[in-house]
């Protein structure tokens, strides 16, 4: 099971802080795990990843002198560099509203060759509303995507938190609506939560703190690394062997500001890139594991659950220490 790094459900000011608490984290300390080692040999010697970002086009805070089409410029152009076009990224149109700064970045998003697709018009949670209630909000999303996406594809979708439904009930009456009308969903199989590191940084900008944000990008790309083999390891575990993967980001500043070097470590973990449909014509992403499940997950932490499999040790986020830097 995953759990989100503050109460479950909350969602943050949207206006500042983040609003992605609640999103997924391990959450088996104590639970049955195995050991790294029975599963590291299995892992694939070239992996291969799909990067996608959540919550455009206004995710998370912002340090001092940045705005939402800055993030927008250096993150697209970043993805440009590495021939990543065609990414996508995960739009809730709530932001969009009575917002230029917004609007221009989600322009300026779409028009380096970027895709998007739907993340419900306000970020909504499937557990704490009704089926119905979370159709609309994916209807209400619907003409901005139309609006931007042009000619693109914009038919993919990224539940909000990751959680599919606490019910049954739920969960199939979504994904019914989500076929009837076109919706491929955008699963994911590798998450660090890396937006929980975009506020420290944020507040660390104002102090002008140097060695805290030393700290906070060698955190990131340690917990990126730790919280990768632990995804790859649980394909491996629920699947019988790894499957191209599907990367969770945020475009928040920090996770803009670390994007090549997070890239260049995947690389050197022996990683290739490929665009997100190309990766989930993988069988397995035809796979459902059918399970009520509260806090949802990655695909693999969902099967883990629904077969009540053990998780592979891991190593805790430094949530704690990020909290309290800069404050």
């Amino acid at each position: 099971m995953r759990m989100g790094l503050m109460t479950a459900g909350v969602l943050l000011g949207m206006g500042g802080a983040s609003w992605l608490a609640g999103q997924s984290s391990h959450a088996a300390e104590g639970a049955a795990a195995v050991q790294p080692e029975q599963t590291a040999a299995a892992l694939d010697r070239h992996p291969v990843v799909a990067l996608t970002f959540d919550d455009l086009p206004a995710a998370g805070s912002l340090p001092p002198g940045e705005n939402r089409s800055k993030i927008a410029m250096a993150l697209s152009g970043e993805l440009k560099v590495l021939h990543l076009e065609g990414t996508y990224g995960f739009v809730n149109a709530v932001r969009l509203e009575n917002d230029p700064d917004a609007q221009q970045a989600l322009h300026i998003w779409v028009e380096a060759g970027m895709n998007i697709g739907s993340h419900t018009w306000s970020h909504i949670s499937l557990t704490d509303n009704t089926a119905e209630a979370y159709e609309k909000e994916i209807a209400l999303n619907e003409p901005a995507l139309a609006q931007y996406a042009g000619a693109h594809d914009w038919h993919w979708f990224r539940y909000p938190f990751l959680w599919e439904g606490e019910t049954l009930e739920k969960r199939h009456a979504v994904r019914a609506y989500l076929k009837e009308h076109g919706y491929r969903v955008a699963q994911v199989t590798l998450d660090f939560e890396d937006y929980a590191w975009n506020d420290a940084y944020a507040r660390c900008v104002a102090k002008s703190d140097t060695t805290a944000i030393e700290w906070l990008k060698q955190s990131y790309l340690d917990t990126a690394a730790e919280y990768i083999r632990l995804g790859r390891e649980e394909e491996d575990i629920a699947f019988g062997h790894e499957i191209p993967n599907v990367m969770l980001l945020h475009a928040t500043a920090f996770t803009t500001l670390m994007l090549p070097d997070l890239v260049e470590q995947l690389r050197k973990e022996g990683f290739r890139f490929a665009a997100l449909p190309e990766v989930e014509r993988d069988p397995a992403y035809e796979l459902d594991p059918d399970a009520a499940l509260k806090y949802g997950g990655t695909l693999p932490d969902q099967f883990m659950d629904a077969r009540k499999l053990p998780y592979p040790a891991f190593k805790p986020k430094p949530f704690e220490k990020m909290k309290s830097l800069c404050q």
